[in-house]
């Protein structure tokens, strides 16, 4: 039974965490000075701790189909986040003996899937030529606030995520 409800449970939190992140930027954006741009990335927190309980596989698939949905309502375009997702929860699945072993190793797993996923997603947006900013502008005004972020959110939501998942 409790298989059960984690495979049909987890895709529906995760849908909703997904549109909740946005929300939170969209917020965040409307009262922060404009040089400012704080995303949140609550979804790979819980990627760090659904981990635990679900199939390698499965983790896949799942995070194939939110990489999807954020392409879509986010980008705008189809295969950034469709592509990093699934091998952010690979690198995850890999790692999770590592990253899940104490509380500063999964603070810090956090900042660097957040490192990674905002770093990897300006490159392709420069690729794509989605983006213009410079890399220095990018680094100062996004990259720096939303690892901050997301670490706050993280410290604070850890207990929670704990006392559900370990």
């Amino acid at each position: 039974m409790r298989d059960i409800k984690e495979h049909l449970l987890t895709p529906i939190i995760l849908f909703f965490v997904l549109l909740i992140d946005g929300q939170i930027s969209t917020f965040l954006a409307n009262i922060l000075p404009l040089q400012w741009h704080l995303v949140s990335h609550f979804i790979f927190i819980f990627m760090l701790f659904v981990s635990i309980n679900l199939s390698r596989n499965y983790n896949i698939l799942l995070f194939c189909c939110l990489g999807l949905i954020y392409d879509v309502y986010y980008f705008h375009t189809i295969g950034i986040a469709l592509i990093l997702f699934p091998l952010l929860s690979l690198l995850v699945c890999q790692s999770s003996s590592t990253m899940l072993l104490n509380k500063f190793t999964r603070f810090l797993s956090v900042l660097i899937l957040v490192f990674l996923f905002e770093l990897t997603s300006f490159a392709f947006a420069v690729f794509l030529n989605l983006s213009s900013l410079n890399l220095q502008d990018f680094v100062l005004s996004i990259l720096v606030p939303t690892i901050l972020l997301n670490g706050l959110i993280f410290l604070i939501f850890q207990p929670i995520f704990e006392k559900m998942y370990l």
